[in-house]
């Protein structure tokens, strides 16, 4: 079962280690670095966290992302649809619609 992460890396990175991250996306947020991406499962999980320990990195803040829906609006940090919406407001929302 694939769940998007948000890692929050603490800096900015260069593009270099952005690179060795990939698949996760990179975004700048407020002088840190977000990584944003698909986690197959929990081994994968531990091994974006070790992969960062192994670069030096410091994790400051990790988060399992809400499941997506048609919401065109996305999280201001990391653009993903729905990830920066409480239920409240989405309730509201649809509503007003």
């Amino acid at each position: 079962m694939t769940a998007d992460y948000a890692f929050r890396i603490s800096g900015r990175l260069t593009p270099a280690l952005t690179g060795a991250l990939a698949p996760l996306k990179s975004i700048d947020a407020s002088g840190d670095t977000l990584l944003v991406g698909p986690v197959t499962d929990r081994a994968a999980l531990h091994g974006y966290i070790a992969h960062f320990e192994a670069l030096g990195l410091e994790l400051v803040e990790l988060r399992r992302l809400p499941a997506g829906d048609d919401d065109p609006h996305g999280c201001p940090c990391c653009g993903r649809a729905g990830a920066g919406v409480s239920p409240a407001a989405k309730t509201a929302a649809r509503s007003r619609s």
